[in-house]
């Protein structure tokens, strides 16, 4: 049985994108908590408020955007237009469906997270080095583009 409190140094890159993930979504989680958006979870952010385009975006495509349901988006549009950060309005191209555009609020609750992702960039930069940060970003984006529909090996 692996060993559950290894040294970072010792476990492989999977688990440290793991770890690395739950460190930023803990600190997105108080960033936003922080700058008064105590009614949005980082999946908010993530799922719904970064994937959005500026002239609006149906959920169905939101979802397959999020990689989730349809119906876990419909939940969390939901609760965003509740809280008065997206709106839903026809679809200009096909009245006959709707998508989501973002209320001011959620122009301003995006814009905070862009700026904590951007501020932790800098600060990952200032402990490796901002090479070494642009190393890791072009590593990882060589991995999902290559690997986008193969979440194993054995897939």
């Amino acid at each position: 049985m692996p060993e559950v409190n290894a040294s970072p140094r010792a476990m492989l890159a999977p688990q440290l994108v793991i770890q690395a993930f739950d460190l930023v979504i803990d600190g997105l989680h108080r960033h936003l908590v922080a700058a008064g958006y105590d009614d949005l979870r980082p999946t908010h952010v993530l799922n719904v408020l970064r994937l959005m385009d500026c002239d609006g975006t149906r959920p169905t495509l939101l979802a397959r955007r999020a990689g989730i349901t349809p119906q876990a988006m419909s939940e969390l549009v939901g609760h965003l237009e509740q809280r008065g950060y997206i709106r839903r309005i026809p679809d200009p191209d096909d009245r006959r469906g709707r998508v989501v555009v973002y209320a001011e609020r959620g122009i301003h609750a995006a814009e905070t997270g862009e700026a904590f992702f951007a501020d932790l960039q800098a600060h990952w930069g200032a402990i490796t080095g901002p090479e070494r940060v642009q190393s890791i970003t072009t590593a990882l984006a060589e991995i999902v583009d290559t690997d986008a529909d193969h979440a194993s090996p054995s897939a």
